[in-house]
């Protein structure tokens, strides 16, 4: 029996349109962007006791899990190339296949640790299930697993080109989905209608590498549809695509989604390639109920706090920002005074869950800490999934090398023996040298002239905001020397990423009616009943 909070009813998801769901479901990606439960969850588990039930996924895929109406959605691509887009519908509870759909994608590509693998969210409301794919692919369900819809993005968007693929998540409120594509090509924020597939209107965003997810915010009794990317947040109106407001000079925002709570937008941000530590002026609070000529009012900035893969979050009194340092800051709401910091230890690619007066912080390699929401640091709980000295394998996922190695199978690991399907001596890219050969190759390709400078107007746009940190002479423009310690700053900081994305990796995490649900690149766990 659910309990009271749980029941069905008509309530605002993060602040936006009244939906008619369960209460307690978890239905998109960080549930609305606020990342909160309203149903108590498990303190204590290990892998001897407390976890409910476990699956391998017929796939891969780098998306978090999402609940609704007692049943747990996941999606996933299948094959070498990322040939099959899937969504699987397991039951919350027993962990039984209720219905497994496969779609043949319509763009393939290379399924390993350098592309996105399903990475966008899914969404659930009352109709159904939606699924967006870094393969172009858009497709909406019922709740029994049959099409109603289908939609190849990328007839109006080309092939996604974007180092790592696509990975934002779609956002929704009780008509319309929002989707925005960033890439080097065609960007746009696009809405669409839930029940017929069509596009209802569709606004130009400019060309930049994103995976910041947008999220839909009630302000004045009107919903605004919130990008933060691309060192920018800019506001559009929900009903037309209008652009109601923006505010600039930001940097690193590609990642961290914001957050809603209240009349406050918390925006979250990376610290920038090339910067120093105490470049941070994009982690901070916006006042959406108070506009200054055109723009929100700028509550504070972050002093230190940082994000990294996961977004801030908001309980109570308090904001929350865990840096890649594994630093949590804590920080006051209202004032952008910091409570406390405090090194947690966990490599969170996963938002943290937000459960009463407790945060749920899940680490990559299966460790999780519950800790107590407030001024003061207090841990309330240590855990973890799985051995992590002896980490599950993937059971039937087969990898691809990576572009211009040919194709590596697994037999139960990831790859074969040289390397996890990169063949012995093989370095990244398409025959680069070094990770950062491919920055230069894309840097100098903006050369008009050929002369080996680049001027501003000739560096490639994603990195533009970079120039004043590595245009080492200040004159505005990069030369060769310039350029070559650009891309071994950025190899440098790339130097353990093959290793270091290797399954099992938590990806995502939801909670719903009393249960976690857990999300690995190929397995899902379920904690507590």
């Amino acid at each position: 029996m659910k309990s009271m909070m749980c029941q069905i009813r008509c309530l605002f998801i993060a602040g936006m349109c009244s939906v008619c769901v369960y209460a307690g479901d978890w239905t998109s990606f960080r549930n609305g962007g606020a990342s909160t439960c309203e149903c108590p969850l498990a303190t204590s588990w290990s892998p001897e006791s407390g976890i409910a039930w476990q699956q391998e996924l017929s796939g891969y895929g780098q998306s978090s899990p999402v609940i609704a109406n007692g049943q747990v959605y996941v999606t996933s691509v299948e094959g070498p190339m990322s040939e099959t887009c899937v969504i699987e519908c397991f039951s919350l509870k027993s962990g039984g296949l209720k219905w497994r759909f496969a779609r043949a994608a319509s763009i393939p590509h290379p399924s390993n640790y350098m592309n996105a693998r399903s990475a966008p969210t899914p969404i659930a409301d009352e109709s159904g299930v939606y699924a967006f794919y870094e393969t172009g692919d858009f497709v909406a369900l019922n709740h029994d697993g049959k099409e109603r819809w289908h939609r190849n993005e990328a007839k109006d968007f080309g092939r996604f080109e974007n180092n790592h693929g696509i990975g934002s998540s779609p956002t929704h409120d009780k008509d319309h989905l929002y989707l925005c594509v960033e890439h080097d090509g065609p960007s746009s924020i696009v809405a669409i209608d839930k029940k017929s597939g069509d596009t209802v209107w569709s606004t130009e965003r400019p060309s930049t590498k994103s995976w910041a997810s947008p999220v839909v915010a009630n302000v004045n009794n009107e919903n605004q549809v919130i990008v933060s990317s691309g060192g920018a947040v800019t506001a559009y109106s929900a009903i037309d695509g209008k652009e109601v407001w923006s505010i600039s000079g930001l940097d690193g925002n590609t990642v961290p989604s914001p957050v809603v709570s209240g009349n406050y937008l918390l925006v979250g941000a990376r610290l920038p390639e090339f910067a120093s530590d105490g470049d941070v002026r994009a982690n901070c609070c916006l006042d959406l109920s108070k506009m200054n000529d055109g723009e929100p009012e700028v509550v504070w900035r972050a002093d230190k706090a940082i994000c990294e893969y996961a977004s801030p979050v908001v309980c109570g009194d308090y904001a929350y920002f865990v840096s890649k340092a594994n630093v949590l800051n804590c920080i006051h709401v209202a004032t952008g005074e910091v409570a406390y910091r405090e090194r947690l230890e966990l490599d969170c690619w996963a938002t943290p869950i937000v459960a009463g007066t407790s945060l749920y912080f899940f680490a990559k390699n299966g460790q999780a800490r519950i800790i107590r929401a407030g001024s003061e640091f207090q841990e309330i709980a240590a855990n973890v999934l799985w051995d992590t000295k002896n980490p599950p394998k993937p059971v039937q996922y087969t990898e691809a090398s990576e572009p211009g190695h040919g194709t590596a199978h697994s037999d139960g690991a990831h790859g074969g023996p040289a390397g996890h399907g990169r063949p012995a001596g093989a370095t990244h890219g398409s025959g680069d040298a070094a990770p950062g050969n491919g920055m230069v190759a894309r840097m100098m390709a903006g050369d008009a002239n050929g002369d080996g400078v680049l001027q501003s107007d000739e560096i490639p746009a994603m990195f533009r905001s970079n120039l004043s940190r590595v245009d080492l002479n200040q004159d505005g423009t990069l030369d060769k020397a310039e350029i070559e310690g650009m891309a071994k700053s950025f190899a440098e900081r790339r130097r353990d990423a093959t290793e270091s994305a290797r399954d099992p990796i938590v990806y995502g995490v939801a909670a719903a009616d009393g249960c976690i649900a857990v999300r690995t690149g190929t397995r899902l766990y379920v904690i507590g009943q």
